[in-house]
């Protein structure tokens, strides 16, 4: 079953009849239930340690706890749905579309374990002797570090809250930037906060967007040979956006949040281009990410919420880049290419919305594919 047709399905006795499709022939009565073959312990906890820990285990961003089976066993069905929706893991790129590294997706068996094992009674399964503890932050970061100027405070009785906070570059701190990594620090801001992105000029509102962040994201590192250029003296902002949930309001928060900083070694700087609706030449150029419009009210009145970046060769010949038919802000960020796209002299790239940025560097990178 193709995950296309799984996406369109939803409510329980549909699901049911998708997971006969799943698992084929069932000489059960109509609407009978089956155990599932899969296990919580075996077969599924393992698979939300990739996908789902850094959000959804105790004290994380979202509410519900999937680490530890009587948390997650009452939100079987939720699961179920919101996976065949593709609603989670969060990701906006429609798939066959581009290819893109770090991308958060389930495939078609992940995604048909999920909802068998849901829809199958969610067994339990045998218990560990010993429970395995929800993954780790990876502590083998840089210690060239972006600090706050100040701490950000987020009083109790503020539900939702958007700070541009100016930030402090530390005396390591590499000029040649090959990525970045955010990194939470005390106050439990970590579970009511929901965006960030760093930005590199006056202010967030009119600086340039180098880094963005969204709940659950790891680094981020730049292809070999291409770096972001921060020279000394560059100002240096992080917006922050935060939103309390219904077992965080009420509270107050401190955040003195971080930004590991990884050293590039050479390579050719990267430009960031803003560009408007309609065909912009480009090439010579290898295109490496595409961040779409930050703002919501960009995808207002231009015929529906389909964003779409292609590049358009000389010949007139179209490549789809990257499509995302249901926009979401909470989850807008950096879409980087798994490998980068090189632009011959003459192509251009056709977007359909303002207010999108690209990432290029001007040199050829080894990895880049022709298109």
């Amino acid at each position: 079953m193709s995950r296309r047709i799984a996406f369109a399905l939803a409510g329980g006795a549909v699901l049911s009849a998708a997971i006969g499709t799943l698992r084929g022939p069932s000489n059960a009565a109509a609407h009978e239930p089956e155990l599932s073959r899969y296990t919580y312990w075996e077969d599924i906890r393992p698979l939300m340690d990739v996908h789902c820990a850094s959000c959804h285990a105790g004290g994380g961003p979202a509410p519900v706890n999937l680490m530890r089976y009587a948390d997650a066993i009452p939100w079987a069905n939720s699961i179920a749905r919101q996976v065949l929706e593709r609603r989670m893991p969060p990701w906006l790129p429609d798939d066959g579309v581009g290819s893109f590294a770090l991308a958060r997706t389930l495939d078609e068996r992940e995604t048909n374990m999920l909802v068998d094992w849901a829809i199958g009674l969610a067994p339990e399964g045998p218990v560990p002797d010993v429970l395995p503890e929800a993954a780790a932050a990876d502590d083998a970061l840089p210690a060239a570090r972006l600090t706050l100027a100040e701490l950000v405070e987020i009083p109790d009785d503020v539900s939702e809250a958007a700070v541009c906070a100016e930030l402090v570059r530390g005396a390591d701190l590499p000029e040649a930037a090959a990525g970045f990594a955010l990194v939470s620090g005390g106050g439990g801001a970590g579970a009511i906060r929901r965006r960030a992105a760093l930005f590199a000029g006056e202010s967030c509102e009119t600086g340039t967007p180098v880094f963005t962040w969204v709940v659950g994201q790891g680094p981020r590192l730049r292809p070999a040979g291409a770096y972001d250029w921060i020279p000394e003296g560059t100002g240096l902002f992080l917006r922050l956006e935060y939103r309390k949930g219904f077992d965080t309001e009420g509270y107050a928060f401190r955040d003195d949040v971080e930004l590991a900083v990884f050293t590039a070694n050479g390579g050719a700087p990267i430009e960031t281009r803003a560009l408007e609706p309609g065909s912009t030449e480009i090439g010579p150029a290898s295109l490496l990410a595409v961040l779409p419009p930050l703002d919501s009210d960009a995808f207002g009145g231009r015929g529906g919420e389909v964003f779409t970046v292609d590049a358009v060769a000389v010949s007139g010949e179209v490549t789809e880049l990257l499509r995302i038919r249901r926009f979401d802000r909470d989850w807008t960020e950096r879409f980087a290419f798994a490998e980068p796209v090189r632009l011959p002299a003459g192509a251009a790239l056709r977007v359909s919305h303002p207010g999108a940025l690209v990432d290029l560097v001007r040199a050829p990178l080894e990895t880049a594919s022709a298109r």
